[in-house]
């Protein structure tokens, strides 16, 4: 699930620890997400280490890594070992103005 802009760290421990007995009877049947806020993501990250749920950045920038203050780069996700990231989200683009071609530099870069 995507968190948005919501949470704190203890509610994001509440929702792990609820969420995480459940994740095993649908392994072989889809994956399972959560995407916390971008603080949060190492905490979450560490709470569920052992559970077949994985952690899903909210975002990723177009551009590499550089000169460009407060974006995460595809790169840096990898890094970190988050293999998932919501690109395309229809509020990126209403409320930020992303497009076709944005949302396809992204993808490019998570290749």
């Amino acid at each position: 699930g995507n968190w948005k802009s919501n949470g704190t760290v203890e509610t994001a421990k509440v929702l792990c620890k609820a969420l995480m007995p459940g994740v095993p009877s649908w392994r072989n049947k889809v994956d399972v997400v959560v995407c916390p806020i971008l603080p949060q993501l190492s905490l979450v990250k560490k709470i569920t280490t052992k559970s077949p749920l994985k952690v899903c950045a909210q975002n990723v920038s177009a551009s590499s890594e550089g000169a460009f203050t407060g974006e995460v780069s595809a790169g840096q996700l990898k890094d970190f070992g988050v293999q998932w990231t919501l690109i395309g989200h229809s509020e990126r683009r209403t409320k930020y103005g992303e497009t076709d071609a944005m949302t396809a530099e992204k993808m490019e870069k998570c290749q």
